[in-house]
């Protein structure tokens, strides 16, 4: 079974079973050991099922069971001797499987810090490393995760990476550990700045979200003097999509005039139900109702182009704002519309 933290849908429904099937005195002392936001999930989960068929529980239980040899022979005697123990308990085929999934699930597996980097980010990482070390660093990722940082390999180095990755058999610990360590130092690296950029971004968009709209306009127009893009960032930071909710209904229905539906379609994917509402209660029936078809229709989206089309909203309120056409509620100013 994957790690009761599994962010997968799938995982998430086995880890749900297997609390439900070993009963609440041993679901309780499980839950007690994770993280918060992880016990939300599974105790959601777990309000979701009503009756699990007999097979689905032993299924469940027995990949525990699987796992949890794995697991305790790797701790006894290493993973060689995780892998003979399994070899000879499910044969090679099934052992070999068996141990790809150990190691990827292993809390102190090679490797195991980089399964929640973004793929993105993690190009940038290896991308200028030799190819050797790129095919060996594939070898220990999730296999979704893998693809796509392949994916986003140039092509010269997409076939030169699958070949080595396709040859790989063994290497050395000393060799991972060395890989594992400059990795590590270049994830710390890009926290700090992104943690020194963003700390002082957030400051003075609180501090601007409290002054009065002349006041903002004028440290705005100070601060685009001397740095032009951290003040188009700082710009949209003050108004997120979400705070459609403080513009009252005129301002919603002047915004929507300017809004490019397939933007709009994209923006409310990833919105909550009051957002949506709010939108909707300011649009015509039949309006509404082909919004809600496409956004039925196009299916799932990826994140960063919901945010993308959000952006893109909360530009066109702020320029809406600019000229004077709308003016959004602060909570220490009177609106006009």
């Amino acid at each position: 079974m994957q790690s009761l933290s599994s962010k997968t849908n799938v995982g998430l429904k086995k880890a749900a079973i297997f609390l439900i099937t070993v009963g609440s005195e041993i679901a309780s002392k499980v839950l007690a050991c994770l993280e918060d936001s992880e016990v939300e999930e599974l105790t959601m989960e777990i309000a979701n099922y009503k009756d699990i068929p007999i097979d689905q529980k032993e299924s469940v239980l027995k990949e525990f069971y699987e796992n949890f040899v794995a697991i305790d022979s790797f701790d006894t005697g290493g993973l060689n001797y995780a892998q003979e123990v399994l070899e000879k308990a499910y044969g090679k085929e099934k052992s070999q499987k068996m141990s790809e999934r150990l190691l990827r699930n292993l809390s102190n597996g090679p490797f195991r810090f980089l399964k929640d980097v973004e793929p993105e980010i993690l190009v940038n990482l290896i991308k200028n490393e030799h190819p050797q070390t790129i095919a060996m660093v594939h070898t220990y990722l999730p296999p979704d995760l893998a693809a796509k940082v392949l994916c986003s390999l140039s092509p010269e180095l997409q076939a030169d990476v699958g070949v080595r990755i396709a040859k790989t058999e063994r290497t050395s610990p000393e060799f991972i550990k060395m890989v594992e360590k400059l990795l590590e130092d270049k994830i710390k690296n890009i926290s700090k700045q992104k943690t020194s950029t963003i700390s002082g971004v957030e400051t003075i968009v609180n501090i601007l979200n409290q002054v009065d709209r002349s006041s903002e306009k004028a440290i705005l127009t100070s601060l685009e003097e001397k740095d032009k893009d951290l003040a188009d960032e700082v710009r949209l930071l003050l108004f997120v999509f979400e705070d459609i909710l403080k513009l009252d209904d005129k301002a919603v229905q002047r915004l929507l005039k300017e809004v490019d539906t397939q933007i709009l379609v994209k923006a409310l994917k990833g919105t909550s139900k009051e957002v949506k509402d709010k939108i909707f209660n300011n649009m015509s029936e039949r309006a509404s109702l082909i919004i809600k078809e496409d956004m039925e229709a196009i299916g799932p989206l990826r994140l960063v182009d919901v945010e993308v089309a959000q952006q893109a909203v909360v530009k066109i309120i702020k320029d809406l704002e600019d000229s004077g056409e709308i003016i959004i509620n602060r909570g220490n100013e009177a609106v006009v519309i």
